[in-house]
């Protein structure tokens, strides 16, 4: 493992390295089935870009980017990220991307969500965590409802997908409930 931050049973979190951007990172910005549900979906990206979004990452505190590794063999499949932290009010917003599709069915969506959330409640101290996710978009629906993120609302028809308007749904998981789940992680 190189320079882990946070440590779970199939995968583990740590900062982005350039080696990342060397990678295949970039290139799952411009694959259309992984952005499909992204706002960033409509820019290629680079490698020039991917480095200069990685640079951006050292001085942001507002922002936790963290790259998900495989403990096996330390293969960069994807990323993870709190963005949007307010500090005063103690939330952030909450997105994933495995990039490597032979991992993004299975498990280590779900354990690098357990690992961000452990991360958010307990090293950052936050006390809500928001996501939210297109309709259509199943797993991302599955996901949420998995670690019983509760929905606080919906924006009807506000994005376009493949022709299509979508609804959004707004969600959120406070640390009360999070911690009254996870005891054992605490």
């Amino acid at each position: 493992m190189k320079n882990p931050y946070i440590i779970g049973k199939q995968i583990y979190l740590r900062h982005p390295i350039r080696e990342d951007v060397e990678g295949e990172w970039y290139e799952w910005f411009s694959d259309e089935e992984t952005t499909k549900f992204l706002e960033s979906r409509f820019w290629p990206n680079s490698k020039e870009s991917q480095l200069k979004f990685y640079n951006s990452l050292h001085d942001d505190k507002n922002k936790l980017v963290l790259s998900i590794i495989l403990k096996s063999n330390d293969k960069h499949i994807g990323v993870i990220s709190l963005g949007n932290i307010n500090w005063v009010h103690r939330y952030a917003d909450i997105g994933i991307v495995i990039g490597d599709k032979q991992f993004n069915q299975g498990v280590y969506a779900t354990e690098a969500y357990a690992l961000i959330l452990k991360t958010a409640f307990l090293k950052l101290n936050l006390n809500n965590v928001r996501a939210s996710y297109c309709k259509a978009h199943k797993n991302s629906e599955a996901l949420l409802k998995l670690f019983r993120f509760k929905v606080a609302g919906e924006y009807e028809k506000l994005l376009t997908i493949d022709g299509h308007e979508e609804d959004i749904v707004c969600t959120y998981i406070d640390k009360k409930s999070w911690l009254e789940r996870n005891r054992h992680n605490a």
